[in-house]
């Protein structure tokens, strides 16, 4: 089940819908798994993914990058997720040093990988376009 809170009433909207298709597209068959996402104001990241329970999982958003930087970290994150879920990533191997050994993290290679796809994809799924998501993120 995918939960989202904060930000503005089009961004849960959008970010519910992007979730959920990322969800189906990499873990559809799992059934068990509780997706909290909160858009609030972050400082020093686009995005977190923790593995907060069994099956449970917290993303944190920051809602101050467009609308569709909002989406693409959506993406991203829920890579981290599905990671999470078949046992790819675990809470204790979160640790580096540099910001270049973050990004050669092969949970991070493949999240970045996936992330623009996973958009991409969802983008001609749905009737929403790019033209329209920057107009609705001027309102």
């Amino acid at each position: 089940m995918i939960y989202v809170e904060g930000g503005k009433r089009f961004q849960r909207k959008l970010v519910e819908d992007i979730a959920l298709f990322c969800y189906n597209e990499m873990i559809p068959l799992i059934r068990k798994c509780d997706v909290n996402i909160n858009i609030k104001s972050m400082k020093g990241y686009e995005g977190t993914c923790l593995d907060t329970d069994e099956r449970e999982y917290q993303i944190d958003v920051n809602k101050h990058q467009s609308l569709e930087n909002i989406l693409v970290t959506v993406c991203h994150e829920m890579v981290h997720v599905k990671q999470f879920v078949r046992k790819e990533l675990y809470s204790e191997c979160i640790f580096y040093k540099t910001h270049e050994e973050y990004l050669n993290l092969p949970w991070e290679v493949e999240a970045y990988a996936k992330q623009e796809e996973l958009f991409k994809k969802w983008l001609n799924t749905t009737t929403m376009s790019l033209r329209k998501l920057k107009l609705s993120a001027k309102q």
